[in-house]
């Protein structure tokens, strides 16, 4: 899976990055707060195990035709 949310960016280097799956870039994102000083770690944790429990049940739902 490849994220180009930032391409082009100048503030920063916005190139494309590339991902085994969404569970690494989800957890890649949750925790690259951490050391930036705004969430802790307990929060990025809580986070992600909501988004995955948040995920499952939107899956479980029925498809419209």
């Amino acid at each position: 899976m490849v994220d180009r949310s930032h391409e082009g960016r100048v503030e920063f280097l916005g190139i494309p990055r590339s991902f085994k799956s969404f569970r690494e870039m989800a957890e890649e994102n949750a925790y690259s707060r951490v050391p930036l000083g705004v969430h802790f770690k307990m929060d990025a944790d809580e986070g992600v195990r909501h988004g995955y429990a948040i995920g499952r049940r939107v899956n479980e739902l029925p498809l419209k035709k």
